[in-house]
This record gives structure tokens, C-alpha cells and sequence, in this order.
């Protein structure tokens, strides 16, 4: 399968809080999140880019990019739905996006997704093209621990 990218647009913020519903259940389950209200927020700041991410023509998640200042990122959230995942469609995505914005990223890992740690560990210890990659403490009550690393131009 061919993982592409593609952006979310503001008009799509129906269509992106049906995914953002179970997403924040699996990451936040405790959190009090309107996906609806969560989605326009996202689509409509200037320093976020939001992905959809399709195996060929099947839509099978988003990623959310927060720009910070000084050319830094972070990745904001990542799903890949439970039906496409364990297929390397997650893996792909990723290194798709982290290799677009070469430069300095954070993210921090959910407490209760049990994949994300092991996932984010793999997929950042496997490119090549990563530098300085650190575990950090997590940076909300939501998460479990953070990362931070660099992503040289490929």
C-alpha cells in the first residue's frame, strides 16, 4: 500500500471530529474534549497543519503538526485507525512528515494509548536521518513521557 498525505481543511471539520471522537477516547479518556468544537479549533490556527492520512484511496487517520516558533514542531496528535494499524501505515506516515520539516521536534506520549510508547520508540530509533533523540518527562497529565529530537535533511 501507498501512504499519501493530504491537508484538512477547514470545511472537512465534521468528517475530522468523527475521528477525533475516538481518538481522544483512546488518549484522554478522562479528558472533557468536544471533538466538534476541538476540530475548528485545529483547522482554523495559523500555526497548525493538519494531514490526512490515506493508504491509496482509504482515508486512514491525521496527523497534527502545532508549528512553534524558532522553526520548531511538534507533533500535536497522530492516529491511525485500529483497523489499519500493525501495517506500517503508521511508520510511513511519520517518517513522511518528519522528513517535510527537517529541523528541531516534541511530543509527548499518551498514558493510556498502550501502542504509542512502543510505537514512537521504534519508529524514532529506526530513521536515519534523526539526531539528538531524548526521553523526556511528559508535558500534560495526559501523557506518560515526551521526546525530543532533531530531524536532519534526508
Amino acid at each position: 500500500m501507498s501512504v499519501t498525505l493530504s491537508l484538512i481543511l477547514p470545511r472537512e471539520r465534521g468528517r475530522f471530529a468523527t475521528l477525533l471522537a475516538p481518538y481522544f477516547a483512546e488518549v484522554a479518556p478522562t479528558a472533557r474534549i468536544d471533538p466538534s468544537e476541538r476540530a475548528g479549533q485545529l483547522l482554523n490556527r495559523k500555526d497548525v497543519t493538519a494531514f490526512w492520512i490515506h493508504a491509496d484511496a482509504t482515508r486512514v487517520g491525521f496527523a497534527i503538526v502545532l508549528n512553534l516558533p524558532d522553526d520548531r514542531r511538534e507533533f500535536s496528535e497522530f492516529m491511525v485507525l485500529p483497523l489499519h494499524r500493525r501495517k506500517g501505515l503508521g511508520m510511513e506516515a511519520a517518517a513522511l512528515i518528519l522528513n517535510e520539516f527537517p529541523g528541531f521536534w516534541r511530543m509527548g506520549i499518551s498514558r493510556h494509548s498502550i501502542g504509542a510508547a512502543a510505537f514512537w520508540g521504534t519508529r524514532l530509533s529506526l530513521m536515519p536521518n534523526i539526531a539528538n533523540l531524548r526521553e523526556g518527562a511528559p508535558f500534560t497529565p495526559h501523557q506518560v513521557k515526551s521526546f525530543t529530537f532533531e530531524i536532519t535533511d534526508p
